[in-house]
């Protein structure tokens, strides 16, 4: 539970919601209970219950200060990666399949949605490492070749899904991962793996017109 009380948050308007957490806009500006920002009041982190991670919480605090001077910024929190330090490691992000497809169909491409799934038993890597259990899943756009979502299970898969969601954050698509190169053998080549087996609908990147769609 976020720590909100004290802070005089209802003297200023502010209807918190439910769990205590303070609303805010996407520059991370606090809203009154009609919505409107307060242009110099901010709140991160837990506070705001966006996404509460530490290091989503540090980009958050980031994103703020940059729009406090001037420069504005916001944090797309479907690019910021999350990680569980099982054995072995989970790491994921942006969305999963099925919210996926329910959006797809909501926004009439339903057709346009692939999946591709590849395994650490085929890393040599992992299997030099004793540790071939483990895979990957990304859920991107047939079309335009963005990436929707990644999931990995596996060795160092905490440290892999930066290199999916970096690639989500720049808007790189499918069509320049896959020509990437990755060194061999290392576990970094599961994304190298998993970002050719997508089965897109062009050979080359389309125009940047379907690419954002």
């Amino acid at each position: 539970r976020p720590y909100t009380e004290g802070l005089g948050l209802e003297d200023m308007g502010v209807e918190k919601l439910r769990g205590g957490f303070i609303p805010v806009n996407d520059k991370m500006q606090v809203l009154d209970s009609n919505g409107e920002a307060f242009e110099n009041v901010y709140a991160i982190g837990d506070a705001n219950g966006k996404y509460m991670l530490a290091h989503a919480a540090s980009a958050q605090g980031i994103s703020a200060i940059e729009n406090i001077v001037g420069r504005e910024n916001t944090v797309n929190h479907r690019h910021v990666p999350a990680a569980c330090f099982t054995h072995p490691e989970i790491s994921f992000v942006g969305v999963d399949e099925d919210t996926a497809r329910k959006e797809a169909e909501e926004g009439g491409y339903a057709d346009k949605i692939g999946v591709a799934k590849v395994s650490f038993k085929g890393n040599s890597k992992a299997l030099a490492m004793k540790e071939p259990d483990g895979m990957a899943k990304m859920i991107y756009r047939k079309d335009s070749g963005e990436i929707l979502g990644v999931h990995i299970m596996g060795l160092h898969s905490a440290d892999l899904i930066h290199e999916a969601s970096n690639a989500m954050a720049a808007g790189q698509t499918l069509y320049e991962l896959r020509m990437m190169v990755h060194a061999h053998p290392t576990v970094a080549e599961v994304l190298d793996e998993l970002f050719k087996h997508a089965q897109l609908e062009h050979a080359v990147n389309p125009e940047p017109a379907l690419a954002m769609a």
